[in-house]
């Protein structure tokens, strides 16, 4: 039986969401006990971190808001962890990272720095981190449907979130998928990954 910690990054229309579902399916499929959760959450926190968007709080305190929110989650996480289940999770502190790390450009020195630093205490590590890499014009037709669409949506703006993914996506924590290619290939990539890295690291 799996069980550990997978998030899923990715840019704004690179896949992550349906990915991460397809593969929760195919787990508990397999027998496996699978928790799926996503961030922002869908407590208060999170919905405070959603009004954000709408509104100009400031690159600051829209990324503190991220960070409550990933504290408070940290409870529900461990809880499902302590039970040996496998916890997937549709963004995690990556996002926030390469999200806000955008956002404090000129504000902060080394913004992705400064963002770890300051939840690097309470943070949970990933056992694995899958990143969907897409172009961000095709990303972006992808979600140009949408209604409502947000400020981290800009083209512009997801260049430089792209670019801080790159970034975070030298650990070798990461797997990084091509994610312009179909949701069930991708999924099949993302289910070897999880087997992979899990079972090596309950070999230990």
């Amino acid at each position: 039986m799996l069980h550990g910690f997978v998030t899923f990054e990715g840019i704004d229309g690179s896949g992550k969401t349906t990915v991460s579902r397809l593969v929760a399916k195919s787990l508990q499929a397999q027998g496996h006990r699978v928790y799926l959760t996503s961030e922002p959450t869908r407590t208060w926190l999170g919905e405070a971190v959603r009004h954000a968007f709408d509104g100009e709080v400031g690159a600051v305190a829209e990324s503190f808001l991220f960070l409550a929110d990933r504290a408070a989650h940290l409870k529900e996480i461990q809880s499902h962890l302590e039970k040996r289940e496998l916890v997937l999770c549709d963004r995690y502190a990556d996002s926030t990272y390469a999200y806000q790390g955008a956002r404090l450009e000129g504000l902060v020195d080394d913004p992705i720095r400064f963002l770890q630093r300051a939840s690097e205490s309470w943070m949970l590590r990933p056992d694995l981190t899958i990143l969907l890499r897409v172009p961000v014009e095709l990303a972006r037709k992808r979600i140009e449907g949408r209604p409502n669409l947000v400020r981290f949506e800009d083209v512009a703006f997801l260049k430089k979130v792209a670019a801080n993914y790159d970034r975070l996506a030298r650990s070798r924590r990461f797997v990084v998928l091509d994610g312009t290619r179909s949701t069930d290939a991708i999924s099949l990539d993302a289910l070897s990954a999880i087997q992979k890295r899990l079972t090596r690291l309950r070999k230990r």
